[in-house]
């Protein structure tokens, strides 16, 4: 079978805030693949970053049906909670915000590396990798 692969990527990242998953809608992916809007109802914690992020979307074709992949890269100086599931809201510099995160499982998979200062002044960073496999992965919130 042939794998056929689409890819998306966001502009550029503005802002990315975080919410407990269980805060969300239930099905938001279905909602969002169904055209119906999908909203976010509580106030999203911001994390400051540092330097450029990065998110990015493959959508591939996994055990007959379709699978996206969304990779959010970003770097900052205070740490994300991670004793509970988290989603997370990414706003681009066209001011549309995506959701990447679901209230159900599967969760998003959160790699945490530390990166130290240098002598020149670089400040020591966290360097946050996650990783969201689902039906609709990201998700743009109305």
């Amino acid at each position: 079978m042939i794998s056929q692969k689409t890819e998306f990527a966001l502009p550029g990242i503005k802002s990315i805030a975080y919410v407990p998953c269980d805060l969300l809608q239930r099905n938001s992916d279905l909602k969002c693949m169904a055209s119906l809007p999908v909203r976010v109802f509580t106030t999203p914690i911001p994390i400051i970053i540092k330097g450029d992020a990065t998110c990015s979307t493959v959508s591939q074709y996994d055990n007959n049906g379709r699978t996206e992949v969304t990779t959010l890269k970003f770097d900052t100086l205070s740490p994300v909670p991670l004793s509970q599931h988290i989603a997370f809201i990414v706003t681009d510099t066209n001011d549309h915000q995506f959701l990447v995160g679901l209230r159900e499982a599967p969760y998003p998979v959160i790699k945490i590396s530390h990166t130290t200062g240098t002598p020149s002044g670089d400040p020591a960073v966290l360097t946050y990798e996650v990783t969201f496999r689902a039906k609709k992965s990201l998700i743009p919130l109305w």
